[in-house]
């Protein structure tokens, strides 16, 4: 008995020390967020693409999810991460899943209701939201939002809940441009607007991990900062374009230069293969010209079904040191055969592109975001780019001036080689009971844990 007093006197010691020497991140302002992601079965076409073709394959593809703690008390829910789209909401209709395993990931997210919040505010106005695949008609709230494993609590965030939804399992956090001149695209405050503006970030800028294919675990954004523990080589920004294709909405444009392929130390560039493109997490497939995919498609003796899928060999020792490589002036994002690829069936292999339409967005989705660690600067109208990699973490303040020439901390062996790690929420700049570092939060939720089963069973002792 002496032995187990002991150890609980040891566990609340360790649990104290833990605490004491807390780090607030967010006091450096900025706040890192784990990226869990969800693995579902959908038909393969992007999630803006207008296509009326019936796709011969439904495949596995990536959902990435945050968790935020909507009301008061919190109610917790998971949205996916969306560049493409200014707007959150949450509460799609669960009932208008694809499939019955959609519609039990669908429930799993979280529902907030409104009625069961005391801090929540009906605006009595709404808006509908269309995708390529799905609409969501919204109801317009105001409440607080809460970040998870931190004291941040957003106070009377506008966000929408869904009234009616089609074909969308997910609430959906929108990252693109607010309400800030002269990029507005929405009358009120989004999401990354009011960390600036709550004194939670400096800076309207972010970067995104997204981990590859291979990765057991999931990424991390960081609002306002960046983690250097994630890529190779500088970070090079290039500018954020204005509205394309007679587009009126901003989004995250910028100017590829050329798409090549490397294979067996020989490289080739695809003939016109300049565009502006949009980098968008919301999209599983990378929408690319129609003449780049053509091309793709004879290079790896592939072929294209009626839906625009491209079905090529799967990943092999002869395609080990095969890549796509994406250059954007500065910077070349080189993605591996094996990580553009998604497994279909099982012995059928579809590349991770799309052709564009006439109509279409050109688009770097997913396939692409996975090979890369991209800095969305709103206010310097930037997008950071590096290769991706993981040999730790190493968060650090997004700056005014923006990250451009910020030195990476990976070597080259790093490059592509598993899961981007979990971030831990921080807290805001002026929240002096921040977060504590990986390590001392660790040793305290096992210090709690070993004094709660200590104290568990001296009380069935007493007993």
């Amino acid at each position: 008995m002496r032995d187990l007093y002991m150890w609980a006197q040891l566990a609340l010691a360790a649990a104290t020390s833990a605490s004491a020497i807390n780090i607030p991140r967010g006091e450096n302002g900025f706040v890192s967020m784990p990226i869990s992601y969800k693995s579902h079965e959908r038909p393969l076409m992007s999630k803006r693409d207008e296509d009326n073709n019936v796709p011969l394959f439904n495949i596995s593809v990536l959902s990435y999810l945050i968790e935020l703690s909507i009301g008061t008390p919190g109610q917790p829910v998971k949205v996916a991460i969306d560049t493409g789209s200014s707007e959150l909401w949450v509460n799609p209709n669960c009932k208008t899943s694809q499939s019955t395993a959609q519609y039990q990931e669908c429930l799993t997210n979280g529902q907030y209701d409104a009625s069961q919040s005391s801090t929540a505010k009906d605006l009595d106005s709404g808006n509908t939201i269309p995708y390529g695949i799905g609409t969501v008609e919204i109801e317009y709230f105001k409440d607080n939002v809460a970040l998870p494993n931190s004291t941040i609590n957003l106070k009377n965030i506008q966000f929408g809940a869904a009234s009616q939804s089609e074909d969308l399992n997910e609430g959906i956090l929108g990252l693109s441009f607010g309400s800030k001149p002269p990029t507005a695209d929405l009358r009120y405050s989004n999401f990354v607007d009011e960390l600036v503006l709550q004194n939670v970030t400096d800076t309207r800028a972010f970067s995104v991990a997204l981990g590859n294919q291979e990765a057991s675990n999931g990424g991390v954004i960081i609002f306002g900062g960046i983690d250097t523990g994630k890529y190779t080589g500088k970070m090079t920004t290039v500018p954020i374009m204005g509205p394309q294709g007679g587009e009126k909405l901003n989004r995250y444009w910028v100017q590829l230069k050329t798409i090549g392929m490397t294979t067996g130390g020989n490289s080739k560039k695809y003939d016109n293969s300049a565009t502006p493109i949009v980098i968008d997490t919301g999209s599983s497939l990378s929408t690319l010209p129609a003449n780049v995919v053509s091309a793709m498609v004879r290079d790896l003796n592939g072929s294209q079904d009626r839906s625009g899928n491209v079905i090529v060999p799967c990943p092999s020792s002869n395609t080990d040191n095969a890549s796509f490589d994406f250059d954007f002036g500065g910077v070349t994002i080189s993605i591996p055969y094996r990580h553009l690829v998604i497994q279909a069936t099982t012995r059928t292999c579809i590349l991770g592109v799309q052709a564009a339409s006439s109509s279409s967005v050109m688009l770097l989705g997913d396939s692409f975001m996975r090979s890369a660690y991209v800095v969305f600067d709103q206010d310097n109208m930037q997008i950071g780019l590096a290769p991706y990699a993981n040999c730790g973490e190493n968060e650090q303040t997004i700056s005014s001036k923006g990250v451009n020439g910020v030195e990476g901390k990976c070597d080259n062996s790093n490059s592509n080689s598993g899961g981007s790690g979990g971030g831990n929420s921080g807290n805001g700049k002026n929240d002096k009971k921040g977060a504590a570092t990986g390590l001392s939060s660790s040793m305290g939720s096992l210090a709690l844990a070993c004094l709660t089963a200590c104290v568990s069973f001296l009380s069935m002792q007493a007993l």
